[in-house]
């Protein structure tokens, strides 16, 4: 009882997000000439999420490392906030 008062105290202050960048993969031309760009994602766990846009994205990811993307094209992104869960 003691340990899910204290893990709900600790969600309030203590804030984890998972966020899915989604990269432009390969170009595959097609038989009729259109075009098609695959997207392959990579995921990362962070504690802040500084700058989200589709070309500029900032985080600090769990081990207090910067990351910092920036593209050309726009990328797309999903954003989870996820609870927090002691660590191992």
């Amino acid at each position: 009882m003691l340990s899910n008062t204290w893990r709900w105290i600790l969600s309030l202050f203590v804030k984890r997000y998972e966020v899915t960048v989604w990269f432009e993969g390969d170009t595959v031309l097609e038989s009729d000439g259109t075009r098609s760009t695959n997207r392959k994602p990579k995921t990362y766990h962070c504690r802040k999420v500084v700058k989200l846009s589709p070309k500029h994205i900032k985080l600090v990811d769990t081990d207090y490392n910067k990351i910092e993307i920036k593209t050309v094209n726009p990328v797309g992104y999903d954003v989870v906030e996820k609870k927090y869960t002691k660590p191992s």
